[in-house]
C-alpha cells in the first residue's frame, strides 16, 4: 500500500452542489466524463470510512468517502467525493418534496435575520421584528391553525357515525377535550422526535392551545351554558362544535392583525436602515422581503387549505356551519390573491425574459456585454413583492382595523371591489391548491437552490459543550467561546467533512502531492470556505499545489450582491488565507447560469504576471485565475458536460505538463 500511495500525484476532491445525488454518483460521473478512449476506466469505486461529530449528544459516527483511481493525461490520480447530500436536510419523492418546502418556510429566517446583522439601530430592530413576527408565524398561528384543523377532521368523523352530533353539548365538550389530548400527545411526541428549535417551539404552543381548549370548556360549560343558554340552541349561527370553531377562528384573525402590525413596523425600520451609509442594501433588501414572503404564502396557503378542503369533502359540505364560520374569518382572502396575481404575473414576465435572451444569445454576445435577466431575486420581482406587501399588509390592517369599530368598509367603492375579489379567490384557490401539488416536482430544482441557501445560514446559539470537547481538531475553541454567538451548525457539519478527508490524505500521504478540488454549485462555498478557514494552516505544508476549480459558483452571483456584509470583495483582508492557500483558481459558468456566473477576481485592471492574486511563489503562471464561459444548458449537469471536461483537462490537467516543462527549462 505505501508503494501504491507514492504513485498519487493528484488529490481530487469532488464537491457535488445542488440536488440529491446519491453517495459516489458524483464521483461516478465526472471520472467517467475524464477517462478517454484510449485509456477506458476500469478501477471499481472503493470506499474510505472516517469519523465526524454527531450533532446528537456528541457523540462520534462514521460518513463513507467513495474513491477511484485513473490516469488523466497520464497523471495518476486519486479521486475522493465530498458528499454532503445526507446533512443538507434534501429528500426525494412527494412527501420529501413537501418537507423541503416546510424546512424552506420555516427556515427563511435564518437568512433573513443574518442579512439583517448590520450596522445601525434600524437594522437592529428589522433583525428582531423579524425573529419576532417568524415565531408568531411558526408558533401561535400554526398551533391555532392545526387545532382548528383537528376539530374540523373529528366533527366530520363523528358526523359521520352520528348525523349531526357536533351540536350537541356534551357530545361536543367531549369532542373538543379529546382533541386537546390528542394535540397534547401530538406535541410531546413531535417535541423527541426534532432536533428543529422551530419544530420544538411549534409543539410547544400546539400544547399551548390544547390548555386553552380545555379552559374553554370549562367556562362553556359552567358560565355560558347556565348563563346564556339561547347560544346553544341548535338553530343558532354557531352551534355546539361551532362554537369552538368560532372561538378558534376569532383568536386566528386578532393573530395576523398582530402580524401584519409586525410586517409594517418591519417596513418603517427597512426604509430607515437603507438610508444608513454603511449598510449593505441589497441584504437590508433581503432582510425585509423574505418575513414578507413567508408572511404572504402562510397567507395564502392556509385559507387555501381550508377552502380547498371545504370544496372538496363532501362530508364537511353537509356542515353549513362550518363554512359559514370560516367565510366571516376570510373576507380579506381577496386582499392576498390580488396580491399574489400581481407578484405570479411578474414572475411570469421575468421567466419570458430569461428564456428569451437563452435563445438569442451566446458566447460572444455575452461577451460584449450582454447578460441574461436574474431569475433569483430579481429587481422587479423585488419592487412588485415589496410594493404588494406595503400595499397588501397595509390594506388587511386598516380594514380589520375598521371592522373591529364596526364600519362597515363594504359599503363603498373599495370594499365591494375586495368583496368581488373575494368570490374569485374561493372559487381559483381550490383548483389552484391542486395544480400547486401537482407542479412541485417541476419545481425540485429551484426549492433544492433555496434549500441550499437555507441551510447554508441556518444558526444555533452556541453552547458550552461545543467549547468543551476533548481531541476533536476542528471542535470551537474555547478561547474563541462566546455563550449565545451564533453557529452554523448545518454548514459546520459540512465543512468538517472535507476537513476530515483533507487530514485523512495529509495523514496518509508521505510525499506531498497537488491537491485538485473541483466543486459545483454550493459545493464551490465548502470549497472556498474550507480553503480559507484559520484551522487549515498546515494545508500548504502537505500537498505540493492546491488548484480550485469552480462551476456554476454563486460566490458572486448571489453571495456577494446580497450578502456583502458577510462576504466582501476577495480583496479583503478575510480572505487572505484563501489567496495564500490557492495556487490556481478556474471558474466554469454558463452564461444563462441562474446561480452562478463570473467569480469577481481582485485583480481586475492588473497584470496577472505582475500580482499573481493567488499564487505563493514567483514560479506561477501568468493565468493564476480565469473565468470560462460555456453555452446556454441552465445550471445543472456540469459533472458530464462535454464542454466542461475539455476546460477542465485543458485548465486542470493539462496545466502540470505546461509547469514541469517550465521548471525544467
Amino acid at each position: 500500500m505505501p508503494g501504491e500511495s507514492s504513485q498519487i500525484e493528484k488529490v481530487v476532491l469532488v464537491i457535488h452542489g445542488v440536488g440529491d445525488p446519491d453517495a459516489g454518483s458524483t464521483l461516478n460521473r465526472f471520472a467517467r466524463s475524464l477517462a478517454s478512449e484510449g485509456k477506458p476506466l476500469v478501477e471499481k469505486q472503493s470506499t474510505v470510512w472516517l469519523t465526524e461529530k454527531s450533532t446528537v449528544a456528541h457523540r462520534t459516527k462514521t460518513f463513507p468517502t467513495h474513491v477511484r483511481r485513473l490516469q488523466i493525461n497520464d497523471t495518476n490520480a486519486e479521486m475522493a467525493e465530498v458528499f454532503w447530500g445526507d446533512l443538507s436536510q434534501v429528500r426525494r419523492g412527494t412527501l420529501g418534496l413537501v418537507h423541503g418546502v416546510f424546512q424552506i418556510l420555516f427556515g427563511l429566517r435564518y437568512v433573513a435575520y443574518v442579512a439583517a446583522d448590520q450596522p445601525g439601530k434600524a437594522a437592529f430592530y428589522l433583525k428582531k421584528l423579524g425573529l419576532i413576527s417568524s415565531r408568531m408565524l411558526h408558533g401561535p398561528v400554526l398551533a391555532v391553525a392545526f387545532f382548528l384543523s383537528l376539530i374540523t377532521a373529528a366533527a366530520m368523523a363523528t358526523d359521520m357515525m352520528w348525523e349531526g352530533s357536533y351540536k350537541h353539548l356534551l357530545w361536543t365538550h367531549g369532542v373538543v377535550a379529546a382533541c386537546a389530548v390528542l394535540a397534547l400527545v401530538l406535541g410531546t411526541v413531535g417535541q423527541r422526535l426534532t432536533n428543529s428549535r422551530v419544530v420544538v417551539r411549534f409543539w410547544s404552543w400546539v400544547m399551548t392551545v390544547a390548555f386553552y381548549s380545555f379552559f374553554l370548556i370549562v367556562v362553556k360549560a359552567f358560565y355560558i351554558d347556565v348563563y346564556h343558554p339561547e347560544i346553544n340552541c341548535e338553530t343558532c349561527l354557531h352551534p355546539g362544535l361551532i362554537w369552538y370553531c368560532r372561538v378558534q377562528i376569532i383568536l386566528l384573525g386578532l393573530l395576523w392583525f398582530a402580524e401584519s402590525g409586525v410586517v409594517i413596523a418591519m417596513g418603517c425600520c427597512w426604509a430607515a436602515a437603507s438610508m444608513h451609509p454603511r449598510v449593505n442594501r441589497p441584504a437590508i433588501n433581503v432582510a425585509f422581503l423574505l418575513p414578507a414572503l413567508a408572511v404572504g404564502i402562510w397567507g395564502q396557503a392556509l385559507p387555501m387549505l381550508w377552502v380547498s378542503a371545504k370544496e372538496g369533502i363532501t362530508r364537511l359540505q353537509r356542515v353549513p356551519e362550518f363554512a359559514a364560520a370560516f367565510d366571516e374569518a376570510i373576507p380579506l382572502l381577496g386582499v392576498q390573491f390580488v396580491m399574489l396575481v400581481i407578484t405570479a404575473a411578474a414572475a411570469m414576465f421575468v421567466i419570458v425574459r430569461y428564456f428569451m435572451w437563452r435563445n438569442r444569445n451566446n458566447i460572444s454576445s455575452f461577451e460584449r456585454g450582454s447578460r441574461a435577466p436574474r431569475l433569483i431575486v430579481n429587481q422587479l420581482q423585488q419592487l412588485m413583492l415589496g410594493g404588494c406587501t406595503a400595499v397588501g399588509v397595509s390594506l388587511v390592517f386598516t380594514l380589520c382595523v375598521l371592522n373591529t369599530l364596526g364600519i362597515p368598509y363594504r359599503e363603498n367603492f373599495l370594499g365591494v371591489a375586495l368583496s368581488e375579489a373575494n368570490k374569485y379567490a374561493v372559487v381559483c384557490l381550490a383548483p389552484m391548491a391542486g395544480l400547486i401539488f401537482l407542479s412541485l416536482r417541476h419545481l425540485r430544482p429551484a426549492f433544492d437552490i433555496v434549500l441550499d441557501v437555507v441551510n447554508h445560514f441556518y444558526f444555533r446559539s452556541t453552547l458550552m459543550e461545543d467549547a468543551l470537547e476533548d481531541d476533536d481538531e476542528f471542535d470551537i475553541k474555547e478561547t474563541t467561546f462566546e455563550a449565545g454567538s451564533l453557529y452554523f451548525s448545518r454548514r459546520d457539519s459540512i465543512h468538517n467533512r472535507m476537513k476530515r478527508i483533507l487530514v485523512y490524505y495529509r495523514d496518509r500521504l508521505e510525499h506531498r502531492p497537488e491537491l485538485v478540488i473541483v466543486s459545483h454549485s454550493q459545493g464551490t462555498m465548502v470549497a472556498i470556505e474550507v480553503l480559507n478557514d484559520p484551522e487549515m494552516a498546515w494545508l500548504s505544508g502537505s500537498f505540493q499545489r492546491t488548484s480550485l476549480l469552480t462551476m456554476g459558483s454563486p460566490m458572486t452571483y448571489l453571495y456577494q450582491t446580497y450578502f456583502g456584509h458577510l462576504y466582501p470583495s476577495l480583496n479583503s483582508p478575510q480572505w487572505d488565507n484563501l489567496r495564500t492557500r490557492v495556487d490556481r483558481w478556474v471558474n466554469l459558468f454558463r452564461i444563462d447560469d441562474f446561480v452562478g456566473q463570473q467569480v469577481e477576481f481582485p485583480i481586475k485592471g492588473r497584470s496577472l504576471q505582475a500580482t499573481p492574486m493567488l499564487a505563493k511563489d514567483s514560479s506561477a503562471t501568468e493565468q493564476s485565475c480565469t473565468d470560462h464561459p460555456l453555452g446556454c444548458r441552465g445550471h445543472t449537469n456540469y459533472w458530464d458536460d462535454v464542454e466542461a471536461i475539455a476546460v477542465i483537462k485543458k485548465e486542470i490537467f493539462a496545466f502540470d505538463k505546461t509547469q514541469n516543462q517550465r521548471r525544467a527549462a
